[in-house]
C-alpha cells in the first residue's frame, strides 16, 4: 500500500511539473506574444526583417576628426540581401540633429557585395560618414542616425549620440567636414 501510495504522489509531482498548468488565461498570454519580434532597445526598427545598429568609437571627438562608427546589420526575415561590405561603410543617408542629409549618387562607390542570408548579421563593420555631404558637425552634442537603401528596403539605425569639442582657443583647424550639404527637406 505504502508503494501505491508512494507511486501516486510520484506521478501527481511529474504530472504537475510537466504540465503547462490548466489556468486559460497563461495560454491566451502565450498565444498573444508568439507574434511579437522581440528586438532589442539598441537597434533601430526593424524593415521587413532587417535591422542596424550604429555604435560610436567614442563619444567626444577633437573639431578636426571625422567621427567612425560600429555598424551592425541583421536579417531576421526570410529573404536573401546582398550587402556592400567595402570597409569603411558609407551610409546613403544621415540623420542629424533632425534633418537626413544624403549622399550623391555619383559618391557611391561600387564594391564587392556580400550576401546577407535569412538569419545572418554582419557584426561590427567599420562606418564613416563621408566629408562630401558637408555634415554641419560644429562643437557640442550631436544626434546621428544613418540609413541603408538594400533592394528595395530603406533600414535606419538606432539614434546615437556624439560630442564635438571646441577648437582651441587661436586655433586655425576646422571643422574637418565640407560646408556644402544636402539637406532633404
Amino acid at each position: 500500500m505504502a508503494k501505491t501510495a508512494m507511486r501516486a504522489v510520484v506521478i501527481m509531482l511529474l504530472g504537475s511539473l510537466l504540465s503547462g498548468g490548466c489556468s486559460r488565461e497563461d495560454r491566451v498570454l502565450a498565444g498573444r506574444t508568439d507574434g511579437i519580434v522581440r528586438t532589442t532597445s539598441d537597434w533601430g526598427p526593424q524593415a521587413e526583417g532587417l535591422q542596424c545598429r550604429l555604435r560610436p568609437t567614442k563619444r567626444l571627438w577633437q573639431s578636426a576628426e571625422t567621427p567612425t562608427f560600429r555598424l551592425d546589420l541583421r536579417n531576421q526575415s526570410r529573404r536573401l540581401f546582398a550587402f556592400d561590405v567595402h570597409e569603411p561603410i558609407c551610409p546613403d543617408r544621415v540623420w542629424l540633429d533632425g534633418r537626413w542629409y544624403q549622399r550623391r549618387r555619383d559618391e557611391a562607390a561600387r564594391a564587392k557585395m556580400y550576401p546577407l542570408a535569412p538569419g545572418g548579421e554582419l557584426a561590427d563593420l567599420m562606418l564613416t560618414v563621408p566629408t562630401e555631404m558637408g555634415l554641419p558637425l560644429g562643437p557640442g552634442r550631436h544626434t546621428i542616425q544613418v540609413a541603408f537603401d538594400l533592394e528595395d528596403i530603406t533600414v535606419v539605425s538606432n539614434p546615437v549620440e556624439i560630442e564635438v569639442a571646441a577648437a582651441p582657443a587661436g586655433s586655425s583647424a576646422s571643422s574637418g567636414h565640407c560646408t556644402r550639404g544636402r539637406p532633404l527637406g
